[in-house]
């Protein structure tokens, strides 16, 4: 027994130089750790939040709609439109007595103004008439001053020319008519003013084999004097 207890104690003191070895070493390895375990510790109580990320817009590769703009309510109906209704109203009722009520409405409208009656649709028709033969007789002349017109084709055109020059003359006689309110007169140069365009047709119907070129022309210059004609017989002169 007293052995056991010498060799306890032999080992109790054998082991306290390490146990007082192991006290001291602690502090030591703490030390030698401190600074890291400093910085960890500062790291990680002093890290600073980062910046919170923001998400990049992102544009889609299609315009964006761009809206129509709103159509531009219709206007209402001036009052200026008013007397261009009334005018065409008018005129339309003048040129149904006619028998070329769509070539009256072409040929007087464009160059109708101010009040419609008649007396104005007919001298803007006897207007419109002269002009044609005009256009007529240099369409003539032309022809005939062409080297390639034989003499045959010659001839009916001289006719036709100075039927045309005829028919400006008449139709001056005419608008001299309507000034004096003579209806005879008026009726006579009207009537007569129809004929000039047959008479050119006539003079190349004397020739079988010869065609004419002014065919269309004299028909226009016929419905014009047709037109004129019928509108003059409509008048009512007190």
């Amino acid at each position: 027994m007293e052995l056991n207890k010498f060799i306890l104690l032999l080992i109790s003191s054998s082991l306290l130089p390490f146990l007082a070895g192991a006290t001291f070493e602690a502090p030591e390895i703490a030390d030698a750790l401190g600074p890291t375990m400093s910085f960890l510790s500062a790291a990680t109580t002093r890290s600073p939040l980062l910046p919170p990320v923001v998400s990049p817009t992102i544009r889609s590769p299609f315009p964006s709609p761009v809206s129509s703009p709103s159509p531009p309510d219709s206007p209402a109906h001036s009052s200026s439109t008013l007397p261009l209704l009334s005018n065409n109203a008018a005129l339309t009722k003048i040129c149904d007595v006619t028998r070329y009520p769509a070539e009256c409405l072409a040929t007087i409208a464009p160059f109708l103004t101010g009040e419609t009656n008649p007396i104005s649709v007919l001298k803007i028709g006897i207007h419109a008439l002269q002009k044609s033969f005009e256009e007529a007789t240099a369409v003539a002349t032309k022809i005939i001053n062409d080297l390639s017109t034989t003499a045959a084709v010659k001839a009916p055109l001289d006719t036709c020319v100075e039927s045309f020059d005829s028919g400006i003359a008449v139709l001056n006689d005419a608008l001299t008519a309507i000034s004096g309110h003579d209806i005879g007169t008026l009726s006579t140069k009207l009537s007569a003013a129809l004929t000039y365009s047959e008479t050119c047709e006539e003079a190349f119907a004397e020739q079988p084999d010869l065609e004419s070129p002014l065919k269309e022309t004299n028909q226009h210059l016929d419905k014009l004097a047709s037109i004129n004609l019928a509108i003059s017989a409509s008048l009512q002169w007190s």
